[in-house]
């Protein structure tokens, strides 16, 4: 009794482990059937709109100097009025500065004073050559003492005039260096003085935007002050250079013609509205913009899409070129067609070919 009790004890494991592999197989192919059919990546999609036109963006900008001269002394002495203010404007020939003009008066007093005796005494010589009494000699000294005097006369004259400081042309005053009844030296600036025909803006602009200007006279730009949209200005493209502070921005200037009634002093804030060419309108119509989640980064550094097949409900990489980088946007060229849909997130952890599908839009 004992044997057979434990007989049947024995075969029972055997019996276990046979039907756990029986019951495993259907489990097992079930698991390579998934692994061969991958589930559909759910994505949100975006459909390819034309981009922004740089001429539709303002930017933030600021009045620059235009034409700025120092107003040196050309004599030196006390400054005894200066009869305008800073900031003043004033037309060419206005006074600006009086230096003390005392001294020059006694200086070309004297020039004048030695000049007339040479000359009186060169005439009464020149008769006598003409006698045969004096060398021709004494006469060639005396003629040469005259005109150096004569010059000396005349620069006594030229320092007394420029002890009155005159605008060379219309302008503003944008600062004065001296104070009143301060003694100045020659080639010390006075005053700065700024040509107020002309105004110039500039603006920094990163260097992908500056790529799609096409820099010429046609270039133009509108520019008005913060607080008075209503009132905005007409200008002219006038150069560009790139900023050796800033790498990847250039500062583009554009001139006009400074408006009557309007306080525009070098520093101030404006707004400014470039306006592109037909060269750029053009160029700009073959970008596209999409979402920045749209974009994935290859091996080498460039950059794709994910365009979205409806039909095959599968995503196939386009290789695109970034020509600005915007707030929320990406303007790209590439092979692609407007209205077109496209990954708008997670595009870094697709594969080409992948199956995916159309998330709803709220």
């Amino acid at each position: 009794m004992m044997k057979q009790k434990n007989h049947g004890i024995g075969r029972y494991p055997y019996r276990l482990l046979l039907l756990t592999l029986v019951l495993a197989l259907p489990a097992c192919g079930k698991r390579e059937a998934a692994q061969e059919v991958a589930p559909s990546q759910g994505v949100k999609l975006a459909r390819l709109e034309p981009s922004a036109l740089i001429g539709l963006r303002d930017f933030s900008g600021r009045v620059e100097p235009t034409s700025v001269s120092p107003l040196a002394a050309e004599v030196a002495g006390r400054v005894v009025a200066i009869p305008v203010l800073d900031g003043s404007t004033v037309k060419r020939g206005q006074l600006i500065a009086r230096i003390d003009a005392e001294p020059y008066q006694l200086q070309l007093r004297r020039s004048n004073a030695q000049y007339q005796q040479l000359s009186l005494d060169l005439q009464r010589k020149r008769q006598l050559n003409a006698q045969g009494i004096l060398p021709k000699a004494a006469l060639e000294q005396l003629e040469a003492s005259t005109t150096m005097a004569r010059v000396q006369r005349d620069m006594a004259q030229r320092d007394m005039r420029n002890t009155e400081l005159r605008a060379p042309f219309d302008g503003r005053l944008l600062s004065r260096n001296v104070e009143l009844l301060q003694t100045v030296q020659v080639g010390v600036p006075i005053f700065n003085l700024e040509d107020n025909q002309r105004l110039d803006v500039s603006v920094d602009i990163a260097q992908n935007l500056v790529q799609q200007l096409h820099f010429n006279t046609a270039l133009k730009a509108k520019a008005w002050l913060p607080d008075r949209p209503q009132q905005p200005l007409t200008l002219s493209y006038r150069e560009h250079m790139a900023l050796a502070t800033a790498p990847g921005v250039s500062r583009v200037v554009f001139s006009g013609q400074r408006p009557d009634g309007l306080a525009l002093s070098p520093g101030m804030s404006m707004r400014i509205r470039i306006e592109p060419t037909e060269d750029s309108a053009a160029q700009q119509a073959e970008w596209f913009a999409v979402p920045i989640g749209a974009l994935s980064v290859t091996g080498d550094g460039s950059h794709r899409v994910w365009r979205f097949d409806s039909k095959a409900g599968k995503v196939q990489a386009v290789p695109v070129k970034v020509q600005e980088m915007q707030q929320e946007a990406a303007l790209v060229t590439g092979k692609l067609v407007m209205g077109e849909k496209v990954v708008a997130a997670g595009a870094q952890f697709l594969r080409d070919g992948q199956t995916v599908h159309a998330l709803e839009q709220n």
